[in-house]
């Protein structure tokens, strides 16, 4: 197509040029012509900004025994791995699990009468020196599945001793609301719980007054979590609870589908979290969570639809005040980050969700977008940036691509489109953000731009079916 005729379009289209000669520029994606009937027009309320999101907002969750088992997840000396936390910005490490109340803490090191999952100083200085090399906080599981209260005050010791200021806070306990099904008797009930907490609590703040807590750490008892933060508002600093879109992961039924679907649960889920925290003055956060429970289901979790659900769940806890989330991982299909015996690293579905989150909402200001009533299977957030203002848009229709007009309440000088993209929805590889790949070495940098000239304050932007554009106003 010749370059005259692309300007006389670009001029139709934003009344000013998208440089074809600019090496960002994507002819594969240009914006459709002002006349073109959208899907709907989008309102940026800038006029009433809302909730402030974390630098520490995006997190990665690791069975406690990793530390034990597969010690090159954490590695502080794999330059890949340091390199993939790093492309993501500030973070918060949990360490968690089910493992957590099945791992033993020991002042030394392995002998003939130690079982495999115990945890040693040698795993906790590793996590020390991965946590000053990425500058990200942890999260710290005691143990009260077996519970040992003069280990957990050793332990307790022993991570504020190596991790300092970076040892974030402690939980005790991991999902407490399913303990009556191994872990304690059938009639095991939240008061129970409650008596062991403050047991445990009281103890270890004797010893170690610094100490800082979260809780309750529920699988997904909303009850459990309200009356915890209630009773708890002066010992703990963070209320948390775990959320899976579905599971378990042997089920027949899921698919790529089940997971794209408007989940109807997730936002009166949040909104009663952050009711709870707001009611006692604490804020909360998601600490464990994925696509399907049971590890993953392989050519869903790890595909591309993974990548999409990962997306929109970050942006529906930003959105309802929510401080962060926390992906589980490490040797399960949905885990983010795949490291192998001999420390090479791989980004999966997921970890691309998180580096799209990156770019557009790092360091920013949620700000409410009016979406009209429609029927097609998309969401859209805003926030505003010390550069002006981001959108997110995903699609999650799998055969429709979507129009929208987007109004900015202001004027816009310009747009900055990356988009996030893959062959094919259950596509496990050949996944992009910014038309870029993550490299083996574990960096990355965006190669492919949109950028358009606006002079006015709308524009229309174009989102294939299955995908999603991180868009840059200014």
């Amino acid at each position: 197509m010749k370059k005259t005729y692309i300007l006389a379009l670009c001029l139709l289209i934003f009344s000013a040029c998208a440089k074809k000669n600019d090496p960002h520029f994507d002819p594969n994606h240009p914006a459709p012509p002002l006349n073109e009937q959208t899907d709907g027009t989008l309102t940026l309320d800038i006029n009433h900004p809302a909730n402030a999101i974390p630098q520490n907002f995006e997190g990665l969750s690791f069975e406690n025994w990793i530390l034990s088992r597969n010690p090159e997840f954490l590695d502080p000396n794999n330059p890949a791995m340091l390199q993939l936390i790093k492309n993501l910005g500030p973070g918060v490490i949990r360490m968690g699990g089910n493992s957590s109340d099945e791992t033993d803490w020991t002042g030394n090191g392995f002998n003939a009468d130690t079982h495999f999952d115990v945890l040693t100083p040698a795993g906790i200085d590793r996590l020390a020196d991965f946590s000053r090399k990425t500058n990200w906080q942890v999260i710290f599981g005691l143990n009260l599945g077996h519970t040992n209260i003069n280990a957990s005050i050793d332990e307790t010791k022993y991570l504020y001793q190596q991790l300092g200021a970076n040892l974030y806070a402690l939980q005790i306990g991991n999902e407490p609301d399913y303990f009556r099904l191994g872990y304690r008797p059938t009639n095991y009930s939240e008061q129970d719980y409650q008596s062991e907490w403050n047991t445990n609590f009281a103890s270890i703040k004797t010893q170690v007054p610094q100490a800082q807590f979260a809780g309750p750490d529920v699988s997904d008892n909303l009850g459990w979590a309200q009356t915890f933060a209630a009773n708890n508002s002066k010992n703990i600093m963070l209320l948390d609870a775990h959320y899976y879109n579905d599971g378990p992961a042997t089920d027949p039924y899921i698919d790529c589908q089940t997971i794209l679907s408007t989940d109807i649960t997730l936002i009166p889920y949040l909104q009663a979290l952050d009711n709870a925290s707001k009611q006692v003055g604490l804020t909360y956060r998601i600490t464990e969570t994925n696509s399907i429970w049971g590890g993953g289901k392989q050519g869903v979790s790890d595909a591309f639809a993974g990548t999409l659900w990962a997306l929109d769940l970050m942006w529906s806890i930003a959105a309802n005040n929510g401080q962060g989330i926390n992906f589980h991982g490490g040797e399960l299909v949905y885990s983010p980050i795949s490291v192998t015996s001999n420390g090479q690293c791989t980004a999966n579905a997921v970890y691309y969700a998180m580096l799209a989150f990156k770019y557009g909402a790092s360091g920013g200001t949620i700000i409410p977008v009016n979406i009209p009533n429609n029927d097609s299977n998309y969401t859209a957030y805003a926030c505003s940036t010390n550069e002006g203002y981001t959108m997110t848009i995903i699609n999650k229709e799998q055969k429709k691509d979507i129009s929208l007009t987007v109004n900015a309440g202001k004027t816009v000088t310009s747009i900055n489109v990356m988009r996030l993209t893959a062959p094919a929805v259950n596509s496990t590889t050949g996944i992009t953000f910014a038309g870029a790949a993550v490299q083996g070495d574990g960096s990355f940098s965006p190669a492919n731009q949109e950028e358009s000239q606006i002079g006015k304050s709308s524009f229309i932007i174009k989102v294939p079916a299955a995908s999603a554009a991180v868009i840059t106003i200014k």
